[in-house]
């Protein structure tokens, strides 16, 4: 396609491209890599630099994956140059997600120096859009400077040793999604493509549930089957399709959402639903082997199922306030009933009370859509 000056956020039916998908694709297998970190248990029991390690290489891939989306959602015009470049990100995320394992022990400045340089050339996107219509983009320039300051920042902990190298490249990171919020939301004057950023986000979504269902059914050759491993593997196949009624039952009212603006609270909140649904992952895996201890399986369950409903309902609690009551009784009653399904004997039985919470929230979300209609927040089809 040739390059132009008109937005794809300008066209009529604003789709997701060929190449963004690929991007998810490419994103998903990299979230794949650096959660392997918990796929290795010693004696049913995850250690605690494993977790430790978990969100602190997966937050900077997760950030440089909803940088480029925010960019392709305002400015992208699929043209040659934007593809060549996509495609040499996914080439360094990928690199980067190589050096994950090993981040916290020998390779952290090899992990710091390729986020940085991925952090440059999205600055260097954004500088560019400024650069061909300075006046009526000044948001791209200021994303830009705050993406540059954040990988800055993020780039002096290479210089460092011990652990305040790890508190500089993560502040560096902090500045840039705290700037880059406050500017979507004060200073950018256009609003993001609504039905194309919910698209993305659920795509990405949908992708990551397909992942953790292929990784749980890879895991069942090991399986020495008993009743009590078919009724664990049955309620985590249960709970894998209660995630995805939960997620995508009212998911496509987002897209007519009329408070969505900048989507900062959609965007920040799915970074705990995704390592959530990872973790929750990971549980059911393990559950259904035999091979994690309570302590270990307890951890993955509270954690997991906490991060996966704050990260699915914050939105919904502030573009829709006729369900804030109900958003907070039926993530309660979930909640408690992971909680209580942790003293049941042993962990298949809890996996299998955690289940039946899953889709007692399904059945209670029924009776929140049916009793609150919040028609008066929704922009009407037409527009």
């Amino acid at each position: 396609m040739p390059a132009t000056d008109r937005t794809l956020s300008q066209a009529d039916n604003r789709r997701a491209t060929w190449l963004e998908l690929f991007f998810d694709l490419v994103f998903v297998a990299v979230i794949s890599a650096v959660s392997n970190d918990l796929a290795h248990t010693v004696h049913g029991h995850l250690t605690v630099e494993q977790l430790l390690r978990f969100p602190l290489v997966f937050i900077p891939v997760w950030w440089i994956w909803m940088t480029h989306t925010l960019y392709a959602n305002r400015f992208d015009q699929d043209d040659r140059i934007h593809r060549i470049i996509a495609l040499l990100i996914m080439a360094l995320v990928v690199l980067l997600s190589s050096y994950s394992e090993r981040s916290l022990s020998g390779e952290f400045d090899a992990y710091v120096m390729t986020y940085v340089v991925i952090r440059w050339i999205l600055a260097g996107m954004y500088f560019a859009v400024y650069n061909k219509q300075k006046h009526e983009l000044r948001c791209a320039r200021k994303l830009a400077q705050s993406i540059t300051c954040g990988a800055l920042v993020s780039g002096f902990a290479f210089f460092l040793d011990g652990p305040v190298q790890y508190i500089v490249f993560y502040l560096g990171i902090v500045i840039d999604i705290c700037w880059q919020g406050y500017l979507r939301h004060n200073a950018c004057q256009h609003p993001v493509h609504r039905s194309h950023l919910v698209e993305r986000i659920g795509l990405m979504i949908i992708i990551l549930l397909g992942e953790s269902v292929i990784s749980i059914v890879g895991s069942l050759s090991q399986v020495d089957w008993t009743p009590l491993r078919v009724g664990a593997a049955v309620s985590g196949f249960a709970m894998a399709w209660g995630f995805w009624w939960i997620y995508y039952d009212a998911f496509p009212l987002l897209e007519r959402a009329s408070r969505l603006s900048s989507g900062n609270l959609l965007t920040l909140s799915h970074l705990l639903l995704c390592m959530g649904l990872l973790l929750l992952s990971e549980m059911i895996k393990y559950t259904i082997v035999d091979d994690m201890n309570r302590t270990t399986f307890n951890r993955l369950a509270i954690c997991g199922m906490v991060a996966f409903y704050i990260g699915k309902q914050l939105p919904y609690w502030q573009l829709f306030p006729p369900w804030r009551r109900g958003i907070i009784l039926n993530s309660t009653v979930c909640l408690a009933i992971t909680v209580g399904s942790t003293f049941l004997p042993n962990i298949q039985y809890s996996l299998m009370g955690i289940s039946a919470g899953s889709l007692i929230y399904v059945v209670m979300s029924f009776r929140m859509f049916r009793r609150h209609p919040v028609t008066d927040y929704l922009i009407p089809r037409n527009q």
